[in-house]
């Protein structure tokens, strides 16, 4: 069985959508944990009502404490031998479980990540893999980690990919930060033998200005964070990777507190135009 936790607050206009996008999933052996994250709107009442329809359904209601207390609380009664995150303004392809379980399978990986589709009103993207990385599906742990630092191929995002719950299960979302995955994915794939990627997009992420990554605030000083948090990691257990971690995260801070003077400046715009003469591997779809 396979444990799908949706943390949910105040998504009523989206909620079904997701909902009913797992319930479609043609991978039938499920639980859906809907947790109630303290919603002020709909969203208790849309998820009971799902509970009624389909017994595969188990909901919690508790308090507000913030998406990583929702993930934790479903993590917890979770009883599949696999756990799937998703989060609820988003939604799935119809066949994205069954890939990601046979892939898991077939491959021996411990975490299976899916490709997504970034859904905007009116078009979608989505990241073309390129023959070389379609050749090597199956990444080992060093592998995983480099490209987790890159953070173009391997995801940071928790939801999406598929965890073998003995994985995961003692390794809680730190409560009360905003881009958790920050603090928690390096630790997950420092756990993993093989870590797969299916490059067919099998997730919508919908993107929505009001969302936590379309807030341009002093939350983004937990994402800056998570990733000292990081760097700290990689120093002592993968220190090859340390350069390239360094790197990142420096780059990250001067995003935030870009420094002064023509020579800085003078970076930033020739990033900007080598950035638009490289090819993208991003596709576009018009809706």
């Amino acid at each position: 069985m396979i444990s799908v936790v949706i943390p949910i607050y105040n998504v009523a206009q989206y909620l079904s959508q997701c909902v009913d996008s797992v319930l479609a999933q043609s991978y039938r052996d499920l639980e859906i944990i809907l947790v109630d994250d303290g919603s002020t709107d709909e969203c208790p009442k849309i998820c009971d009502d799902y509970q009624q329809k389909d017994a595969r359904i188990r909901v919690i209601h508790q308090e507000n404490g913030g998406l990583s207390d929702a993930r934790n609380a479903g993590m917890k009664i979770a009883r599949g031998e696999w756990i799937y995150f998703a989060d609820s303004d988003d939604w799935l392809v119809q066949d994205a479980i069954q890939k990601l379980y046979h892939f898991a399978i077939e491959n021996h990986c411990d975490v299976v990540q899916g490709g997504l589709y970034y859904a905007y009103q009116d078009h979608l993207l989505y990241r073309q893999a390129t023959k070389v990385e379609q050749r090597c599906p199956v990444l080992e742990r060093d592998e995983a980690m480099r490209e987790l630092i890159i953070n173009d191929r391997v995801k940071n995002f928790a939801w999406g990919k598929l965890y073998k719950a003995d994985l995961i299960r003692d390794l809680p979302f730190p409560v009360g930060k905003y881009y958790e995955d920050s603090c928690w994915q390096h630790v997950v794939i420092d756990r993993v033998g093989q870590y797969g990627i299916i490059d067919e997009p099998l997730y919508f992420y919908r993107q929505r200005s009001d969302s936590i990554s379309g807030m341009p605030s002093n939350r983004l000083n937990d994402l800056l964070e998570g990733n000292r948090e990081r760097m700290n990691f990689i120093h002592e257990k993968y220190p090859s990777l340390y350069p390239l971690m360094k790197r990142k995260y420096d780059n990250l801070y001067s995003q935030m507190y870009p420094p002064q003077g023509i020579t800085y400046k003078c970076k930033r715009f020739m990033e900007r135009v080598l950035g638009r003469l490289r090819p993208s591997v991003y596709k576009k779809i018009d809706l």
